[in-house]
Order: structure tokens, then sequence, then C-alpha cells
């Protein structure tokens, strides 16, 4: 089996880029929101994130050639918190607590979230493993 596509993103207009053009190419499309990794520790400042993150990792080894994976960093702490961080206030991601799992389709043109998974539930196994199987 061929390896999933994967990218990487710091902000929304990447991540909108890279579903639209994925879901355009009949890919599936799922995007990891984590806190912007600490350039001394290497790790995310996120303690959620750093938990959930190899969990995620390791489903993310199931998926095909058909699948896009994005690993989106959402900010430092500060920029996260604000109220006006661009993840929170996007019309679509919406986010409100990282990590945040969410898997996309295209609703007549448009990028829409098909499912969503938050923070505890990024930190489950069987969880993110039926995330990822379910679509």
């Amino acid at each position: 089996m061929r390896e999933r596509k994967e990218r990487f993103a710091d902000s929304v207009e990447q991540v909108e880029q890279y579903t639209k053009d994925a879901l355009n190419c009949q890919l599936r499309v799922y995007a990891f929101f984590i806190g912007t990794t600490d350039p001394i520790t290497g790790d995310s400042w996120c303690p959620d994130c750093r938990t959930a993150e190899p969990i995620v990792e390791e489903a993310t080894k199931k998926m095909s050639e058909k699948d896009l994976f994005i690993m989106c960093e959402v900010g430092d702490r500060d920029h996260w918190k604000t109220a006006t961080n661009p993840f929170r206030t996007h019309p679509v991601f919406k986010l409100t607590e990282i990590p945040t799992l969410l898997s996309f389709y295209l609703d007549v043109g448009e990028i829409a979230v098909r499912s969503r998974l938050v923070n505890d539930g990024c930190k489950d196994p069987d969880l993110v493993d039926k995330f990822f199987s379910e679509g």
C-alpha cells in the first residue's frame, strides 16, 4: 500500500488551499490542529497536543495514497488563547480547543466539516482509529 500524502500548514489559507485542491482530486482530507512547536523543546507548547500527537501519527500509518493528512499549527499559546485567532473565527474550522482533528468534504464547491474529534478524543487510540476509518 502506498503512503498517504502529507502537508504542513500554519495558516487558515494554507489549510483551505491544501484541502480544496485535494478534495477536487477526489482525496479524503484530514487535518490535525495543534499548538505550535516550541523551538527549544521541539514539541508543541500544548500538553494535550503532545499526548495526542503520537496516537494520531500512529493511526495515520493506516492511511492510503487516497488520503491527505494536514498537520496544522495554530500559533503559540498567547496567540491561540485570543478570541481573534483565525482558526477560532474561521467560518468552517471554528476551533474551540486543541488538539482537534477534522475531516472535510466539498459542499457545493465549498469546504465543509464532515467530522470533528477534539481534545480528549484525540488522545484515545480507539476513537482516533474510528475517526480515520469512518472519514
